[in-house]
């Protein structure tokens, strides 16, 4: 259930950035980057009884006293980008019920495109994905300046050499998805509910995923121009102890 933070809010005709947490939580990393950098503000949180539930402290730069908590709703101030971030997996043998709530709250929400952001396990990636572009992509519906854009971008579909737009009727190749977390669930829920989405997929390895996160960020920012190219990230401050969990403050858990 998308609890907003006033009745003033509105996602109608905005683009949505949604992220499966997923091998390395890359996309997770790479929404970080996005929210912390546009300084995008939480108008909202998706209250879910399927997820693993936690509490912390801020984890962007720009909101030092908001307490985090599993799934939460962040806009621009123009509307145009609305971005979720999830913090904690669906609990076991519920990701089908997950990735119901979530299109419950796409649907009502009125986007004009959706965004999925996921990871695959590359261990388990085919022989043709081996060299080439390590972040691929999954249409569905997918409108012609956007499909082209992939094509410019060399963001070849997931298990073929080139983009490949998939129509309601067509199967997705999900088989090439590995350790992908709700994405194989949700992906099916939009082709079926005839919804316009992309999936950008990170072919990566379990460690330090930093760099594959921007290399997301990257991607994503160049298909959808999100900010100007000449801008820097700005990595949150919790970064500092992505690699060094047994330093971290008592004050994140």
């Amino acid at each position: 259930m998308f609890v907003k933070s006033a009745d003033t809010v509105s996602t109608s005709g905005s683009t949505l950035i949604l992220p499966s947490v997923s091998i390395g939580n890359v996309p997770q990393l790479s929404v970080d980057l996005l929210i912390n950098t546009l300084e995008a503000t939480r108008v909202g949180i998706i209250h879910s009884p399927y997820l693993v539930p936690i509490s912390g402290t801020s984890g962007f730069d720009h909101l030092p006293d908001q307490r985090l908590v599993p799934l939460e709703v962040y806009q621009t101030s123009d509307t145009k980008w609305t971005i979720v971030q999830q913090r904690s997996p669906p609990l076991a043998k519920h990701h089908k019920d997950f990735a119901r709530e979530l299109m419950n709250f796409i649907e009502l929400g009125s986007f004009s495109r959706i965004i999925v952001l996921t990871s695959s396990d590359a261990a388990l990636r085919g022989d043709a994905m081996i060299d080439g572009p390590q972040i691929r992509s999954l249409t569905v519906n997918c409108e012609d300046v956007l499909a082209n854009k992939l094509r410019e971008l060399s963001l070849s579909s997931l298990g073929s050499g080139y983009v490949q737009t998939t129509k309601d009727s067509e199967a997705l190749p999900l088989k090439h998805l590995h350790a992908a977390g709700v994405a194989k669930p949700l992906l099916k829920l939009c082709q079926a509910a005839k919804l316009p989405v992309i999936a950008l997929v990170a072919l990566v390895f379990e460690g330090d995923n930093v760099h594959d996160a921007i290399n997301l960020a990257n991607a994503t920012n160049s298909l959808l121009d999100i900010v100007p190219t000449t801008q820097k990230w700005c990595p949150p401050q919790s970064w500092q102890w992505l690699m060094a969990a047994n330093n971290a403050p008592s004050e994140m858990f």
